[in-house]
């Protein structure tokens, strides 16, 4: 699993996780250390800080990650497609005024005939 996730993640999830994990323990100690130094008060803070920003799971963090970057990625890409579609083919069509359309559609329905497929009927 090591070599999958490193090639699709770009680090190694295992080696991860225990570097974390050692990097928490030594700070536990660390912490441990100067409790008396700082008082018990301050001990219960640094601890919940510490516990607080510990990451118990790297694996899902990664994935997270990576899932959020997928779909932001696909976001851009679709806005970006349906901001340039919308820039291409609506953009004529907003700078001609709807009355003009209009009257060139009433034009056309009489050009191609319609109104005596209209009567025929």
């Amino acid at each position: 699993m090591s070599f999958l996730s490193k090639w699709l993640f770009g680090v190694d999830i295992d080696e991860e996780q225990a570097r974390q994990d050692s990097l928490n323990e030594g700070l536990r100690q660390e912490n441990e250390a100067d409790r008396e130094k700082f008082g018990e008060a301050w001990f219960r803070e640094a601890e919940a800080n510490r516990e607080a920003g510990a990451i118990n799971d790297v694996g899902e963090e990664v994935t997270t990650a990576f899932e959020e970057g997928w779909n932001d990625g696909a976001d851009n890409i679709r806005g970006a497609i349906g901001g340039t579609v919308n820039a291409v083919v609506g953009t004529p069509f907003k700078l001609i005024p709807w009355q003009v359309w209009l009257i060139a559609a009433v034009w056309a329905f009489f050009y191609f005939g319609g109104l005596k497929r209209v009567l025929k009927r």
